[in-house]
């Protein structure tokens, strides 16, 4: 078992609801530059995991894990290692009914001012959830991670660290260390475990709005390819 550092929820050029300029491989390329040994590309409702980026990755000395972030009931849930059958739920009941298939689901930035963010959902249907997002879009004096740890802990889920990159250059303001084996299965089960810890700073205010801007446009577009 070793202590992977990881980042579990980004997006490339391949995401059909946002509008982003660098390809899956660029990504690679930064995030393993910044010594990210796990990383997942998450585009909206696809899963762009593939043979071909994943052996790229692992030349890179990366491992690659499959995932996507999912549109359910108008909110975003973020499924680590998705079956095919994940893409076909639309509701958190649907969700339920096709189950978890060795993925894990992940509840990403719950209390950001977002329509798209989960909000009062997370908790009503805190039984669907693995682990629950800490993003790395927060400064010092604003920082809506702090309500979700509060949940986290007090429904004694871990709390995984992402940058949720939208735009480049990449940085690792936060990100996971996590005890696990090099392998996707085994990467599930350490989250599944709780065999994960944020390591997370917050970001200088210039770098945070270019990050608040990346987002921002993401919606934007999100909501116009709806």
């Amino acid at each position: 078992m070793k202590r992977l550092k990881a980042d579990l929820h980004t997006h490339t050029a391949d995401d059909p609801f946002d509008s982003i300029a660098y390809s899956a491989e660029t990504l690679i390329d930064a995030a393993a530059d910044a010594g990210v040994e796990v990383l997942a590309i998450t585009c909206h409702e696809f899963n762009a995991y593939s043979a071909h980026l994943s052996h790229y990755a692992r030349g890179r000395g990366v491992l690659l894990i499959p995932g996507m972030e999912k549109f359910i009931s108008g909110k975003h849930v973020l499924i680590l290692n998705p079956h095919e059958e994940h893409l076909r739920a639309h509701t958190f009941e649907d969700l339920r009914t096709v189950g978890r298939l060795g993925a894990v689901f992940v509840a990403p930035h719950p209390y950001y001012p977002s329509p798209n963010s989960l909000l009062g959902e997370l908790e009503r249907n805190i039984d669907l959830f693995d682990a629950i997002e800490w993003s790395s879009l927060y400064v010092r004096m604003l920082n809506p991670n702090r309500r979700a740890a509060g949940v986290a802990r007090a429904h004694r889920l871990p709390l995984l660290g992402t940058s949720d990159t939208h735009v480049l250059p990449y940085e690792d303001t936060t990100f996971s260390w996590i005890e696990a084996e090099p392998a996707i299965e085994g990467i599930v089960e350490a989250i599944l475990a709780g065999r994960v810890t944020v390591e997370t700073q917050p970001k200088k205010s210039s770098k945070a709005a270019r990050s608040a801007f990346g987002a921002v446009r993401g919606m934007v577009y999100e909501a116009m390819r709806a």
